[in-house]
Parts: C-alpha cells; sequence; structure tokens
C-alpha cells in the first residue's frame, strides 16, 4: 500500500496537466467569460482552510495579488467611442442594438472620463473581499503572529487596492500591527518587467512587449484577420459597419477597441456591464486573440525562449527570502504583495506549475491550453506555510483558493496517506532554486 501510496503521490501533480483553455460553448452559455482578465474572480464556496496533515499548523501566508477592477489604460478609448456612437446617432446609422449600447455607455461616459486605469469601486470591495476571505480561512495563522506586511507597486489602482485590503483586515482585529509600503525601492521585485530591475533590459520592459515591434504581433495580427467578419462583428450596432473608420484606423484596431470597451464596462459591476451585447461567437474570436497576445508577453511560450518569465526570478527570490526568514521565527502573519497579471502568470510559469508551463507554438492551440481569464481582477496566488510540533515545514500553494500542482513529491504521513499539494520544506525550496537557477541561465543567454 505505500508503494501505491508513493506513486499516487508523484503522480499527483502529472495529471493536474490537463488544459486549461477556454472554450465557445462556455462563452455560448455565458457571454460575459469572454470578458475573461476583465472580470472579477466568483467565489461560489464558502472560504475554509484546506485540511492539513495530523499535527501541522498553518503559522505564515504570503501573498501576490493583481489589482482590482480599474478602467481601460486610455482615455482616448471613451471618447473615441462618445464620438462614433454619437456621430452614428446623428447619421442615422445606430441599428436597435446600436441604439442600446449608446444609451448604456453614454449613461457612464462622465463618469469614467478622466479616470483611465483608476481603480473603481468594484474594483476595492474585490480586495476587501478577497481580505475578508483569507482571514476567514486563515484565522489560525493571526492567533500568535499579529504584524501584516504590506508592499504595492507605484501605480494608484495597486495602492488603492492595498489600502482597500488593509482597512478590511484593521475591522477584523484592531490589535494587528500593519505595515505598509509602496516604494520604488520594491519595484524591481514586484513589478520585475520594469526599468527598476537591474536585470531587466529595454527590450524586457512592458512597453516593449506591447508595441508593434513585438515578437508575438505578427501571428497577433494573422490571428485577428482570419477571425474578423466586420459585418458580423459591427453589423449588430451599425446600419454601415464602415461608419467605425470615420474614428478607429482599421478595423482590427476598431474590433480590439471595441473588445476593450465592451469588456473593461466588467469594471463598473454586473448591473453596468455590456458585455452581454456581444455575439458569443465573436466575443470568444476576440478573446482568443487577446488571450494568444497575453500568452505571448508572459506564459510558457517558445517566442521568448524563457526570457519574458525568467524575469520574474526577482519576485520569486523576494518570497524565497521572507520564507526562510519567517520559518526562522518572528511575528509576522502575513506577507502581502499588490502588483499586476503579467506577474503571476510568469511566476508560475518560472515555478513550474502544472497548466501554465505547457509551450505552444501554434497560436490557433493557445486556447486549448491557456486563459488569461485564470487571472482576473484581484486574482491571488497564496503561499501558506505550516509547522507542526516537531518543526516540520510544509508548503501550499492556492490561486484564487484553488491548489496549484507542482513536480514535486506531495506529502505522505506516518501511516501512508498522502496529501496532494502539500509539499515539504525541504523539497519545496530545493524546486525553486533549481528552477531559479533556470532563470539565471535563460536570462544570461537571451
Amino acid at each position: 500500500m505505500k508503494r501505491l501510496s508513493l506513486i499516487a503521490a508523484l503522480l499527483l501533480p502529472a495529471l493536474a496537466l490537463s488544459a486549461q483553455g477556454l472554450s465557445l460553448e462556455e462563452v455560448r452559455a455565458d457571454v460575459r467569460k469572454a470578458a475573461a482578465w476583465f472580470r472579477g474572480h466568483e467565489y461560489n464556496e464558502p472560504a475554509e482552510t484546506p485540511k492539513a496533515p495530523a499535527g501541522f499548523k498553518p503559522f505564515n501566508i504570503s501573498t501576490y495579488a493583481r489589482h482590482g477592477a480599474r478602467l481601460y489604460s486610455k482615455e482616448s478609448l471613451y471618447d473615441q467611442m462618445h464620438v462614433l456612437m454619437t456621430g452614428a446617432k446623428a447619421d442615422g446609422q445606430l441599428t436597435p442594438l446600436g441604439e442600446q449600447l449608446l444609451e448604456r455607455s453614454e449613461a457612464v461616459y462622465h463618469r469614467v472620463r478622466g479616470r483611465a486605469y483608476d481603480l473603481t469601486e468594484l474594483g476595492q470591495e474585490q480586495h476587501r473581499q478577497v481580505a475578508d476571505r483569507i482571514w476567514d480561512a486563515w484565522k489560525g495563522v493571526f492567533k500568535d503572529r499579529r504584524t501584516i506586511v504590506a508592499r504595492s507597486t507605484q501605480t494608484n489602482r495597486t495602492i488603492l487596492s492595498m489600502a482597500a485590503a488593509l482597512d478590511e483586515y484593521r475591522l477584523k482585529d484592531s490589535r494587528l500591527r500593519i505595515k505598509f509600503d509602496a516604494s520604488a525601492a520594491d519595484m524591481g521585485v514586484l513589478n520585475p518587467t520594469s526599468k527598476y530591475n537591474p536585470r531587466a533590459e529595454e527590450r524586457d520592459w512592458s512597453r516593449a512587449f506591447e508595441a508593434d515591434t513585438a515578437r508575438w504581433n505578427p501571428p497577433f495580427k494573422r490571428l485577428w484577420q482570419e477571425n474578423l467578419d466586420p459585418q458580423s462583428y459591427f453589423g449588430r450596432f451599425f446600419k454601415d459597419p464602415s461608419v467605425v473608420l470615420k474614428v478607429f484606423k482599421n478595423y482590427i484596431n476598431a474590433a480590439r477597441m471595441f473588445y476593450f470597451y465592451l469588456s473593461f464596462s466588467e469594471a463598473l459591476g454586473e448591473d453596468e456591464s455590456l458585455m452581454y451585447l456581444m455575439a458569443p461567437d465573436d466575443a470568444f474570436k476576440a478573446w482568443e486573440c487577446e488571450n494568444f497576445r497575453m500568452y505571448s508577453c508572459c506564459g510558457a511560450t517558445p517566442l521568448y525562449k524563457g526570457r519574458n518569465w525568467a524575469l520574474e526570478e526577482a519576485l520569486v527570490r523576494d518570497f524565497l527570502k521572507y520564507w526562510e526568514e519567517d520559518i526562522e521565527g518572528g511575528d509576522v502573519a502575513a506577507r502581502l504583495r499588490f502588483g499586476h497579471d503579467y506577474k503571476i502568470s510568469g511566476t508560475l510559469a518560472l515555478l513550474d506549475a502544472a497548466r501554465w508551463n505547457i509551450t505552444e507554438s501554434d497560436p490557433r492551440k493557445v486556447k486549448e491550453i491557456y486563459d488569461f481569464g485564470k487571472l482576473p481582477m484581484a486574482s491571488t496566488l497564496l503561499f501558506a506555510l505550516y509547522r507542526n510540533s516537531e518543526g516540520e515545514v510544509l508548503v501550499r500553494c492556492t490561486l484564487d483558493e484553488q491548489p496549484v500542482h507542482f513536480p514535486i513529491p506531495c506529502f505522505i504521513d506516518g501511516r501512508g496517506r498522502v496529501f496532494a499539494d502539500f509539499y515539504r520544506w525541504e523539497d519545496f525550496r530545493g524546486h525553486v532554486k533549481a528552477r531559479l537557477d533556470i532563470a539565471d541561465k535563460i536570462l544570461e543567454t537571451t
């Protein structure tokens, strides 16, 4: 029996390698799913601490969270849509569905002007909810340790996300000692693909990955060209689809901006979402294109030979540094980091996490193995440390409360019972260090 248990422990991570893409059927059932990473996570179950092996209790958690729901990054989009829709109305070019889009979007136009990239009220509420769920699930961590250390990148959406979370923790227990910071000194760690990271070159900065000269751009454009039918896409809203060319430079540009505009309405809340106006098939095709772009920027794509995710070594070393420090002792119950979606995806690829480590060169097949929507607004990567009376330490990792699997043998207790997703600290630390060595080699040779 013990031999069978050992085999099961070794195979559990491998069994988790199933695809995690989004299907057309799912989008046809709920078109809002095509809004992907612009949505928030839906917590359908009560927050609960996973059952640990007998004698082990959690004593420390460490997180990296994406900011909450925010508006689109360019102010110009809201102005462009305002000009396009009101102009089409004046020219008698709107269909009945176009009239609905005009009415709904104009109702919020003046609310969103001047707020590009800003965290919304929903975004703040999302991080309050995450903090509330962490508290409910991990109360035991805060019984003997009272300090929370929080750090954020220097953007208002991440700082306000941190503030909302910390405000919730204060409401839970006024005795907590909360330290927080948002310094340029941490930017190279919390946002390793930025100019603040000494190992990142200008070609590695986030803007470089989003430029027209990026390696993913040619196949990305081809994918859009193959997927886009202007009559289907825009004919729902305009009697003559070419009206969009009065504002946008070409059909692909217009289609992308429409997709972003409708998707980002999710940041205002379900009642004000415009995603229901998209045809599911068109929404899925737009998601497929943009999902390929995101996979190319921060997934296990072969395009950059791993350099895009290897840069996250700065963040992983930060985790490792404080794990080792908090295992030794101290009063820190939680270390909270607030940043961006790229970082979570890249970190999971660096750590060789199941389902995040799949390399795919065919743009058409990326949708089958990768869904950036698994990193919605306020998405939270959480590592928990457990210890027993003998000083043994275990590690468990979750992404939005779902277990993350690594190619490491799972913990087996003295009775031969396998505890899926619990890893001995020594095994986990060895895995992390081995992956950091690989990242170092990639950065030195690419």
